[in-house]
């Protein structure tokens, strides 16, 4: 698989801070991140809607973004990975060391490896849904 985003679409749309020494590594670490933080995201974006395809090239380049402001990729490969102490997202938010909160994981997929922008950007492409389907 490759990255959802690449490093001219990083530095010239997105124009984030420089992200390390080998950014396309950087781009497909924070992709997979991505992947795994969406429910069916295809691997061929190009067959969604352009504000989705956008949101989704965005996402990839906010998590790459905070990787390399945390210890880029090499630290995010440590299971032990902690970012600060945690983060909000309107009215949702997670602390580190807090445990049993409703919401506080959303089936495991937002923990502190994950840039709130980047949340922020799937949630408006309609990508982080876990609730059932209503008959």
């Amino acid at each position: 698989m490759s990255s959802f985003a690449d490093i001219n679409y990083y530095n010239n749309v997105y124009k984030g801070a420089k992200i390390g020494n080998d950014p396309e590594t950087l781009l497909e670490r924070a992709s997979d991140i991505v992947r795994q933080s969406c429910i069916n995201l295809p691997d061929d974006i190009e067959k969604l809607p352009d504000i989705m395809q956008e949101n989704i090239r965005k996402a990839v380049c906010a998590q790459a973004e905070f990787m390399e402001m945390n210890g880029g990729a090499e630290a995010f490969a440590n299971e032990n990975f902690s970012a600060g102490t945690g983060f909000s997202i309107g009215n949702f938010s997670v602390s580190k060391g807090s445990s049993g909160s409703a919401g506080e994981n959303i089936s495991g997929k937002i923990s502190a490896r994950n840039s709130p922008a980047m949340i922020s950007y799937l949630e408006a492409a309609g990508l982080l849904y876990r609730g059932g389907n209503i008959l």
